[in-house]
């Protein structure tokens, strides 16, 4: 299970994550929204900014330690 995580974590491309975040900020904008979608597109969107924050931290952690060792 761990060794998927970390796969899943390899594959994860921040800037597709960004788009869809965009698309999804797009969706939930629309007026003719139902309630559930919203609710679905909501938990994709945190879901997925909670996962691109987890991987600009472990960037910027990345970035610190080649500073450090500069």
């Amino acid at each position: 299970m761990a060794e998927e995580n970390r796969q899943e974590e390899k594959d994860f491309n921040v800037d597709e994550a960004l788009d869809r975040l965009e698309a999804i900020n797009q969706k939930l904008e629309e007026k003719d929204i139902s309630l559930q979608d919203s609710l679905t597109l909501y938990k994709e969107g945190t879901e997925l900014a909670a996962k691109v924050k987890a991987r600009l931290v472990g960037v910027e952690k990345e970035l610190e330690i080649i500073g450090g060792e500069a």
